[in-house]
C-alpha cells in the first residue's frame, strides 16, 4: 500500500493536533508547581492538584500515542495482532472522554491490517458521536471469520459528509480528493486499508447510531 505524501503529512498533522493538548497541560502543570515551589505560597491541596493534572494529562498522552502508533503505522500491520491489546488500548484512548466502550468481539480476522482498520474505525465512530454515548465494538456471525463492526449509540449521533467521502475516496483508491484535511485523513487511510485487503465499509445510519462494519 503506498501513501501519497500529501495524506502521510495530513495524518502526521492530526496526530500533533491530537496530542498537542495533554503535552500541553503536562507542561502547564509541572510549571504550576515551579512556580509555586519558588515562591513558597504552594499548599498541599494546589501541589496536589497539580500533579493531578499531571498525571491524568501524562496517561492520556500515553494513550493517544500507543493507539495511533498501531492505528497509523506498521506496528498494526503484525498477523495475528492480539485482539485484547486492541481492547487495552481503545479502552486507555477513550478513558478521558465522553464516550463509554462496550467491547464484545473476541477474534480479529489473522491477516495483517486487521487491527489498524479496526482501531481506525473505532476513532470514527468515536468521533461521530459529539455528546458522548456507547461504542460498541463486535463481531459478525461465526461463519464470517473477517466481519467485525463499530456501532456509535448516543444523542446528536452523526458521520459527517467529509468523513464519509474521505472513507469511500480511500477504497476507490482513485487518490485523495482535494478537499480532505487533517481531521478526515484516518477515514481516508481506512478506506485504502479495506480495499488492500479486499474488504468493504458498509455504512448504516439509524435514529442515534452509525455503524461502521467490515
Amino acid at each position: 500500500m503506498q501513501i501519497e505524501l500529501r495524506v502521510m503529512d495530513l495524518l502526521i498533522s492530526r496526530l500533533c493536533h491530537d496530542l498537542i493538548s495533554p503535552a500541553g497541560a503536562i507542561v502547564n502543570g509541572i510549571e504550576l508547581v515551579e512556580e509555586f515551589g519558588e515562591d513558597g505560597m504552594a499548599g498541599e491541596d494546589m501541589t496536589a492538584e497539580a500533579m493531578s493534572l499531571v498525571g491524568r494529562s501524562a496517561r492520556q498522552l500515553s494513550a493517544k500515542l500507543s493507539l495511533f502508533r498501531v492505528a497509523f503505522g506498521s506496528a498494526g500491520e503484525r498477523d495475528n495482532f492480539p485482539v485484547d491489546e486492541c481492547r487495552r488500548l481503545l479502552d486507555g484512548y477513550l478513558q478521558e472522554g465522553k464516550v463509554r466502550l462496550d467491547w464484545t468481539l473476541d477474534r480479529l480476522p489473522p491477516e495483517p491490517g486487521g487491527a489498524r482498520l479496526l482501531l481506525l474505525l473505532a476513532i470514527i465512530a468515536a468521533e461521530s458521536l459529539p455528546r458522548g454515548g456507547l461504542l460498541r465494538i463486535e463481531g459478525g456471525p461465526v461463519s464470517d471469520p473477517v466481519a467485525f463492526r463499530a456501532l456509535a449509540q448516543g444523542e446528536g449521533a452523526k458521520l459527517e459528509a467529509a468523513t464519509e467521502g474521505a472513507l469511500e475516496a480511500g477504497m476507490a483508491n482513485s487518490g485523495a480528493p482535494a478537499e480532505l484535511d487533517a481531521r478526515v485523513a484516518p477515514a481516508y487511510l481506512a478506506g485504502m486499508l479495506a480495499a488492500r485487503r479486499g474488504n468493504r465499509v458498509h455504512i448504516v445510519r439509524e435514529a442515534g447510531a452509525i455503524s461502521l462494519s467490515v
